[in-house]
């Protein structure tokens, strides 16, 4: 038999999407990394890297504001250092007078070249490490097949009212500052690359308007395990706590079939989730035959490629979901078939939340994604379109449906009640 190596540990990692206002509201830092990188080359990603040893000093702990020990604190250290390395910002406050801008070169230098820990630098500098200024956003793990892995902390913060980014080295060939929407539209047109935790990401903030924002809304909150329920024959929901890579953000994910199964939304990209989603399987003698999103957006999108990626199967999405997935993406028209499994799925167009947004229809029940229920928790969403939502609220409602399984939430146990709460004011 071959010999199949173990996966590679993940090793810990800190990224910070850095934002500041724009005419066309806040922007985000993005940098292209050099064609001849041999991990992510030529793509578009914010400002980051692993965590060192010296991130984890207790000289950091005792330079931060408010001071930590705890496992994050090494990572929020990280990203305090990588957006100085890379971008020439310092997250911090001065003891004394601010550093001149030529200590400030002296020191950046000093990390750039191994020289110096960000401990060496905070106490060289005397500035107290500003790491509160770090808002959590998500965690992601580059998936078993890839070669080089990462678990990476994702962080926002605000430029400095008085910074200027600059860059220096050999890991930037080019930044810009976009808005989430503009950068995604142009990856959609091929102009750059972006990967999923940095699209998903985009996609969390395209519609925040205000940075306080970020914290309330979007932030992790306490995660519950991953539950599993069997809802019908044939029908496993599986509540996963980590949607959009947002600890604490749960969504139903559902396996469909007897011995050739489909996957609906896994929009948990962790590793857990995709284990559990594949352990389920195995238990069952079956097989995973393809992945299915009811949409786009992140907490239902996210684990797809992590999952679709180990086990070579296609992902199938409503009409125009590939704009914003840098996926390969097999478009399902409204009122036909999805092409996998072995209980037959009908595809119901059902923009509102989404235009890509799509219902799964079988009998005795349909998959309705965000069409129906309580809709994710942390996520800012955009203002839905009222008279496609209505229509396709219409749409549902006429095929008298028995049983509603959502992207979110418990199934209602009244399934023309529920399509009647659901309808927009």
């Amino acid at each position: 038999m071959p010999c199949v190596s173990a996966p590679a540990a993940p090793r810990p990692a800190a990224t910070v999407v850095l934002l500041r206002p724009g005419r066309g509201g806040l922007e985000v830092l993005l940098t292209q990394r050099p064609a001849t990188m041999a991990f992510a080359a030529d793509v578009h990603v914010f400002p980051g890297g692993a965590v060192d040893s010296g991130d984890g000093d207790p000289r950091v702990a005792a330079r931060s504001r408010p001071a930590s020990d705890s496992e994050e604190a090494a990572a929020r250290a990280a990203a305090v250092r990588e957006l100085f390395e890379e971008a020439g910002v310092l997250l911090a406050n001065a003891r004394g007078a601010w550093p001149s801008a030529d200590r400030l070169a002296e020191a950046r230098a000093s990390l750039l070249d191994d020289g110096a820990t960000i401990a060496d630098v905070a106490e060289t500098l005397d500035v107290d490490l500003r790491t509160d200024l770090l808002a959590p956003l998500s965690r992601w793990v580059t998936p078993p097949f890839v070669d080089r892995r990462f678990d990476v902390q994702f962080f926002a913060a605000e430029l400095p009212a008085a910074a200027t980014p600059s860059f220096v080295g050999d890991e930037v060939v080019a930044h810009r500052w976009i808005t989430p929407r503009a950068a995604l539209d142009e990856r959609a047109a091929g102009s750059i690359g972006l990967w999923v935790p940095t699209s998903a990401t985009l996609q969390q903030l395209e519609h925040v308007r205000l940075f306080d924002q970020i914290r309330e809304r979007l932030g992790p909150r306490r995660a519950e395990g991953i539950r599993v329920l069997e809802e019908l024959p044939g029908v496993v929901r599986v509540v996963l706590p980590g949607a959009g890579g947002v600890e604490g953000q749960p969504v139903n994910a559902y396996l469909v079939g007897a011995r050739e199964l489909v996957v609906v939304d896994p929009g948990d990209p962790s590793d857990a989730a995709a284990e559990a989603l594949l352990e389920l399987a195995r238990k069952r003698s079956a097989t995973i035959a393809g992945v299915v999103l009811t949409h786009a957006d992140p907490d239902h999108a996210a684990g797809a490629e992590a999952l679709a990626g180990r086990i070579g199967v296609p992902i199938f999405a409503g009409p125009g979901a590939g704009r914003d997935l840098p996926l390969s993406v097999v478009e399902l028209a409204d009122g036909g078939r999805v092409p996998a499994g072995d209980i037959e799925l009908a595809v119901l167009a059902t923009p509102g939340h989404r235009a890509d947004h799509i219902a799964l229809v079988a009998e005795g029940f349909v998959l309705v994604g965000d069409l129906v229920g309580p809709g994710p928790s942390r996520s800012i969403l955009a203002p839905p379109d009222v008279a496609a939502w209505l229509a396709s609220l219409d749409r549902l409602a006429a095929l008298l449906p028995r049983r509603l399984l959502p992207g979110h939430g418990d199934p209602p146990r009244d399934a023309a009640v529920a399509i009647e709460a659901a309808r927009p004011a």
